[in-house]
């Protein structure tokens, strides 16, 4: 039964099945002995684990159904994330123009805490971006128009009812190709907020380090306070609404306490 309007445009639908998939996470997925830095921050992904050209083994396809290491080349075609290696430093490369999006459990189906995550000890996102090609005139708030050279998205428990389901609360923290700076949006009857962390090309090619207080922004975005736990932390880079080449690195992505966030 298709349980989406058909007069919703395929872009739009597209995202509004990733956001509802994102509740569909893996059941055997094990709770894992977090890594604490020294500052207290619990280390998410760095992907010095991971093989060269290979697809990271801590992450998931978009419906959150298996590993993309167990899945088959001809499955992956779309999926075009790989490990790059640069000296001493593993990191994430996106290369393309495919819409998908991979995922990293932070529970399991049955709610397991998998990393012993408590977002109020570690209410700090960081993480860490290289863009090196931006979607050509793309921008966030037109479905037409909705590539992003980098976004990561965390992904909280169900929130308002759309179109007869529940669907997951998600904020979504881009760099556009032309929305401003500090730029803030609500789609999905209001269960996706969008924050533009940064915009345009003037930073391509520099590692930037953006940091997000996940917590505060959730309160301010949704208006009560979040659960401790994520469900999800999701990475998307796509240009194929404006049939955009794109090309961005991720890497260092961790949790940190308010008081080592500086």
């Amino acid at each position: 039964m298709n349980l989406f309007d058909s007069h919703l445009e395929e872009k739009t639908l597209r995202c509004f099945v990733m956001a509802f998939l994102v509740g569909c996470l893996p059941l055997h997925a094990r709770a894992q002995q977090p890594v604490h830095l020294d500052n207290n921050a619990v280390l998410l992904e760095n992907f010095e684990n991971d093989t060269k050209h290979n697809y990271p083994h801590k992450w998931y396809d978009r419906d959150g159904n298996k590993k993309l290491v167990n899945h088959s080349e001809s499955f992956l075609q779309d999926y075009l994330y790989k490990v790059k290696n640069r000296g001493r430093n593993n990191f994430l490369r996106f290369e393309g123009k495919a819409a998908k999006h991979i995922s990293l459990p932070l529970v399991n189906e049955d709610k397991d805490n998998i990393y012993g995550i408590d977002i109020y000890e570690t209410p700090i996102l960081s993480w860490k971006v290289r863009a090196h090609k931006l979607p050509m005139n793309a921008s966030e708030d037109d479905d037409d128009r909705n590539d992003s050279v980098a976004s990561i998205y965390v992904a909280f428990d169900m929130g308002r009812v759309a179109l007869f389901k529940k669907v997951p609360k998600t904020i979504r923290y881009t760099w556009s190709s032309t929305l401003e700076k500090g730029t803030e949006l609500s789609k999905f009857f209001g269960n996706q907020k969008i924050v533009v962390i940064e915009s345009g090309p003037e930073k391509k090619g520099e590692w930037m380090t953006f940091q997000r207080n996940i917590v505060e922004d959730y309160k301010r975005l949704f208006g009560d306070p979040p659960p401790k736990t994520p469900l999800a932390i999701l990475i998307l880079s796509d240009g194929d609404s404006t049939g955009s080449w794109v090309k961005a690195d991720y890497d260092d992505i961790m949790l940190k306490p308010e008081r080592s966030s500086k």
